[in-house]
């Protein structure tokens, strides 16, 4: 068995140049600062032991590694599993009910657990409008969380 190491600042690079995100983006959301982001940025993933200071610390990298991550496979989820996750994210994670995201979003319950379970079934304006509405809840959740 073989074991590859992932190269994420290779992945983090490709996405800036590629005009997915930009480096200012990269910190504004990981909260990492300019300059450590620009080292991190101009590291190599050439594998093996080294004495330098690695550029970032292992929650900055953590949290760089899960958005470079959720960037780097953004697209390749189809739009219906998107939504089911994000309803999963909200009833597991944050303990909504589908009754309370059902008034919050405004959309009937018979159609939020619908889209919980077969979301391909629902008409595109319902699982358009309940998209947004998830999303307004997942970033007051996100908001809300200690830090």
């Amino acid at each position: 068995m073989t074991v590859h190491g992932h190269d994420v600042a290779a992945d983090a690079r490709r996405l800036i140049a590629e005009g997915y995100i930009s480096e200012h983006a990269l910190q504004a959301v990981t909260k990492v600062a300019p300059e450590r982001v620009s080292a991190f940025l101009a590291t190599s993933g050439s594998a093996g032991l080294s004495s330098d200071q690695p550029p970032l610390s292992p929650d900055e990298s953590a949290r760089v590694s899960i958005l470079v991550g959720h960037l780097t496979v953004a697209f390749d989820i189809a739009d219906d599993e998107r939504l089911r996750a994000m309803l999963e994210g909200l009833t597991g994670e944050c303990g909504f009910t589908l009754q309370n995201i059902s008034r919050l979003t405004h959309v009937p319950v018979d159609e939020v657990t619908t889209a919980l379970h077969d979301p391909g079934t629902l008409a595109a304006e319902t699982k358009y409008a309940l998209a947004l509405r998830v999303s307004y809840l997942i970033n007051a959740a996100n908001q809300a969380r200690a830090r």
